[in-house]
């Protein structure tokens, strides 16, 4: 009778942990998610930086290389540190998109494990991650391929 009350307890337990496990690995997918986004997102800083960088010297008529005399050595040398850093996201962009689909279906398995508790929104987080996902690999895969 007593071996009944354990594995029931184990049980339990199991659930429980799955869903924080869960949990666990939601919150992983959104970060490989918004690690995966960053190769593009850091192409547009690396813009923004040679943008602003030209709007300072337009707006300042010039005097801006008499103020900072090494004004547009410092303009280059952001901008190819911020390329660099586009190119490391861009790079491990696959391997970003695999933790984020790895990550998302074993919470979607561990959230529906958790029989104790209702994890809907986590569930359909998680969905929504991996058709982002997907959508994200078709645009990257029709963009290697031309």
């Amino acid at each position: 009778m007593q071996s009944q009350h354990t594995s029931s307890t184990g049980k339990i337990e199991f659930q429980v942990f799955s869903g924080r496990l869960g949990k666990i690995f939601s919150n992983l997918s959104i970060v490989f998610l918004i690690l995966s986004f960053c190769g593009v997102l850091s192409f547009v800083t690396t813009a923004m930086v040679v943008l602003i960088g030209f709007t300072l010297i337009i707006l300042s008529i010039g005097t801006i290389f008499v103020f900072i005399p090494n004004y547009w050595n410092n303009l280059m040398t952001a901008s190819t540190i911020t390329v660099k850093i586009s190119e490391f996201f861009f790079e491990n962009f696959l391997i970003f998109i695999s933790c984020v689909i790895l990550f998302s279906i074993l919470s979607f398995i561990f959230l529906k494990l958790d029989k104790q508790e209702k994890h809907s929104s986590r569930i359909i987080l998680s969905s929504i991650v991996i058709v982002i996902t997907i959508i994200s690999i078709i645009v990257f895969a029709s963009e290697v391929i031309k």
